[in-house]
């Protein structure tokens, strides 16, 4: 038995990850992974009837007092027009139960829990654990400035200073001033460009060069340029492409049996891998996008890869884990800044503190939460970019099944209003610091608010104690007026827009 099946044979035998013995897995990874129909899904022997709870307790994040009734996730896959859904649950730092529904693409195979997901940004705290592994080991320094690490690019004059650099912790914390946003990735048939093509922004790059446009630690600003350079630098250190990198770092040592940094990915994987649906619910041509970003969003996983990964982060924090340390997770922890912690947010209720982390790509979106005290968490992984409100969904059902304090959604009361009200708050509103435009018109039973991109949102009056008259959607989104005639004002996702004639 080779190490890597070893550490599946124990880690099986710890969490139960499986129904098979240790021989099932060790067949099963001698054929190489090849045959994903052979990796069932999991139910703990006491977790039937929680797993039932969530699958039958769908609702949406606001629930309209005695007008909505509890929804199964797979109704709620065919109206938001998602062909796959997987998830895995955690309870008490083990792996609870996991399921997946659906097919790989509209009239494909069916999908199970071996299938392969593009996880999107899920692969940022992937990247940062096994930065954290390689810093104990001796090989990098956090603090020091990254250009000391960097042999195949330099990076150009910017706001940082020899005083006050740019490194790999403010790199991975999203503080460091680099403030590249997402990227698209790469059509099947387009070139791929190098990692140093990217951060130069030439072609065949499709992206903006890295730039350092804010001073270092100054704020927060969600950076993919700023985990590339990380990326770069890592594989200038250790001599090795990045892929090669997080599997001896953190997936053979983790035991995650089917996540897979290879850009592209290869060819023995596309038989399993669920192909991703636009908005539109078309298949992305070619069934994906290669994502050459890799650190920043190039990984593909499976839900028990990534629930492998919280449990092992929720041992750590006990002071129980061979693979992090107690100081990984106290490091991971320290400092945060506007309730992110290296890119997860904070989501708490008391002492009650949930990690979490989104992902989306071209076709896919993605989600992972972990209590780390109480050993609780889920994720979820979705062929479609419409899959956003059923995932928050699911996290919401799972918390009302085992009793979370936060992920539990909120419920409230249609208020009665008159049509002259309504109209009353129709019209153009302009968000002059955003540079947004947003229409307002009265519909039945409520308003509607069309956004420029095209995205309608109906909304409905509920009572408010403030000033403020209160608008709200199933999916959480509030909107709130405040005013009258000519000084009407909207607060809109944190942001207030002014209504007027014409856009100034």
């Amino acid at each position: 038995m080779n190490k890597r099946t070893q550490l599946i044979a124990l880690l099986t035998s710890i969490i139960g990850l499986s129904t098979g013995n240790a021989s099932e897995v060790s067949e099963i990874e001698n054929s190489q992974r090849a045959n994903s129909s052979q990796w069932s899904c999991f139910v703990a022997s006491d977790a039937q009837e929680r797993k039932n709870a969530v699958e039958n307790g769908i609702l949406p994040q606001v629930v309209f007092d005695g007008e909505m009734k509890p929804s199964n996730i797979e109704k709620e896959m065919a109206a938001s027009k998602t062909p796959a859904f997987s998830v895995a649950v955690i309870h008490n730092g083990k792996l609870d139960w996991s399921a997946t529904w659906g097919r790989l693409n509209k009239t494909g195979p069916q999908a199970n829990c071996g299938s392969l997901f593009q996880a999107g940004s899920l692969a940022k705290p992937l990247t940062v654990l096994a930065a954290m592994r390689i810093k104990t080991a001796g090989h990098i320094d956090f603090d020091r400035d990254i250009e000391a690490y960097l042999s195949s690019y330099e990076l150009p004059p910017g706001q940082q200073t020899s005083h006050n650099p740019v490194t790999f912790r403010n790199l991975l914390s999203h503080t460091s001033g680099v403030v590249r946003g997402g990227y698209a990735g790469y059509a099947k048939n387009e070139p791929l460009p190098s990692d140093q093509q990217i951060a130069l922004g030439k072609a065949p790059a499709n992206s903006p060069k890295i730039e350092v446009s804010n001073t270092p630690g100054s704020m927060l600003a969600y950076s993919g340029g700023g985990y590339t350079l990380a990326e770069i630098a890592l594989q200038d250190i250790l001599r090795k492409p990045f892929e090669k990198i997080m599997d001896e770092w953190l997936i053979a040592p983790l035991a995650m049996k089917q996540a897979e940094f290879t850009v592209p990915l290869p060819d023995d994987r596309h038989s399993y891998t669920a192909s991703g649906h636009q908005i539109d619910a078309t298949m992305v041509p070619g069934g994906w996008n290669n994502h050459p970003e890799q650190a920043a969003a190039g990984l593909w996983a499976t839900a028990t890869d990534l629930a492998m990964f919280l449990i092992e982060m929720s041992k750590a924090y006990d002071g129980e884990s061979d693979v992090f340390t107690l100081s990984n997770i106290r490091e991971l922890l320290d400092n945060p800044v506007q309730n992110h912690v290296y890119g997860f947010r904070q989501i708490a209720n008391g002492d009650q503190v949930f990690l979490t982390h989104y992902g989306g790509t071209v076709g896919y979106r993605a989600g992972m939460t972990m209590n780390l005290q109480t050993g609780d968490g889920a994720v979820f992984l979705s062929n479609s970019e419409n899959a956003s409100n059923l995932g928050e969904a699911f996290l919401t059902s799972v918390s009302r099944a085992y009793n979370w304090p936060v992920f539990q959604g909120e419920r409230v009361k249609r208020k009665a209003y008159s049509e002259e009200e309504l109209k009353s708050l129709t019209g153009t509103y302009f968000f002059p610091e955003q540079g947004w435009e947003l229409s307002v018109a009265h519909e039945t039973n409520g308003l509607k608010f069309d956004f420029p991109a095209g995205n309608r949102l109906p909304l409905v009056m509920i009572p408010i104690q403030s000033k403020y008259r209160e608008f709200a959607h199933e999916t959480g989104v509030h909107a709130y007026f405040d005013g009258d005639g000519p000084n009407l004002k909207i607060k809109l996702f944190g942001q207030t827009g002014v209504r007027q004639l014409t856009k100034k």
